[in-house]
């Protein structure tokens, strides 16, 4: 059978994309991971420390993946499904989900956690992530966001200032 193009735009608008859930994409799509795995860095790091915080979650997927988590571990989403979402699968694990707008300040004290991360920032308030980080506390993010793959960008909307 063949779909236009209109069909599969309303079959992609219909789905639910949850926590970032893009299993609906599977045998149509492929990616590749980095060969060095955020969440495996993520893990490795969580299991020094006995504080951290991970912001914009997103549903809590890779946090959750990197169970046991430390005795004091929060997380910040924005997106009202993804809190939820979160809350459900992170709470069991002895996390607290907070619901934030991504804007400072965030909502903690100063010198609360000795790791912050976050995957996939949108905005990166570095003045807050320095101001919650205990004194040597480290951050580490994956650093993907609007300028990532930009060739692809520049693909379907042509050069970009």
């Amino acid at each position: 059978m063949t779909r236009t193009f209109d069909h599969l735009v309303a079959e992609a608008e219909s789905v639910s994309v949850d926590g970032w859930d893009f299993s609906w994409l599977d045998g149509r799509a492929t990616e590749q991971r980095p060969s060095w795995g955020y969440q495996r860095l993520m893990a490795q790091r969580l299991a020094q420390v006995r504080s951290a915080l991970d912001i914009q979650t997103g549903g809590g997927e890779v946090l959750a993946g990197c169970a046991p988590l430390p005795p004091l571990t929060a997380a910040t989403e924005s997106w009202p499904p993804n809190v939820e979402k979160a809350t459900r699968l992170l709470h069991p694990l002895g996390a607290v989900v907070v619901a934030d707008s991504d804007e400072p300040p965030l909502p903690f004290g100063d010198a609360a956690f000795e790791l912050v991360t976050s995957r996939h920032p949108v905005t990166i308030w570095w003045e807050e992530i320095a101001r919650v980080l205990t004194p040597g506390g480290r951050y580490l993010s994956q650093q993907v966001g609007p300028a990532s793959v930009f060739e692809l960008v520049e693909y379907f909307l042509g050069p970009q200032p």
